[in-house]
């Protein structure tokens, strides 16, 4: 069953033109939002990413990181995404989770994934970024604002093993 799941995530992807949070031609405010990763060992990471806005997708890490490293297996080295935004009232969805760079890795492994929106007014100037810790019994995302202050609550999953 996971592996269906899997497949149809990926596949549900393909076909999926990226969203711009900044429209073409925008001279107005902006923020940036950075994605972070933290443990990283040999073949793995754990990743905490903005993958959407406003319920459009976003390219993100995961997508930067296996494009630059395609081709080398297990190995890699993370490839963070920043991208600017509106400074207007949005819903951002926000990821925690294990960073797998190979399609073997990807489909047997656990990645301990959690998920969530908040919704706010990012202001203009500011850089901000998505943090968390991912573990087996409880993954955790947030965002952060420049001084490491929490944006809005944390978005947490327990994992039941």
């Amino acid at each position: 069953m996971k592996l269906v799941v899997i497949i149809a995530a990926i596949l549900s992807m393909a076909g999926c033109s990226t969203f711009k949070p900044i429209p073409e031609n925008y001279t107005g405010p902006t923020a940036t939002i950075k994605d972070s990763y933290a443990t990283k060992q040999s073949n793995k990471a754990h990743y905490f990413t903005l993958n959407g806005v406003d319920g459009n997708y976003i390219s993100n890490s995961f997508g930067a990181t296996r494009s630059a490293n395609s081709g080398r297996g297990a190995a890699f080295d993370p490839v963070m995404s920043e991208r600017q935004v509106l400074t207007k009232q949005q819903t951002f969805t926000i990821a925690g989770f294990v960073f797998f760079p190979t399609d073997a890795q990807l489909l047997f492994g656990d990645t301990l994934k959690v998920s969530g929106d908040i919704f706010f007014a990012p202001k203009e100037g500011e850089t901000y970024v998505v943090k968390g810790t991912v573990s087996e019994a409880l993954s955790v995302v947030w965002l952060e604002d420049s001084e490491g202050n929490l944006v809005k609550e944390k978005i947490s999953k327990t994992h039941n093993r």
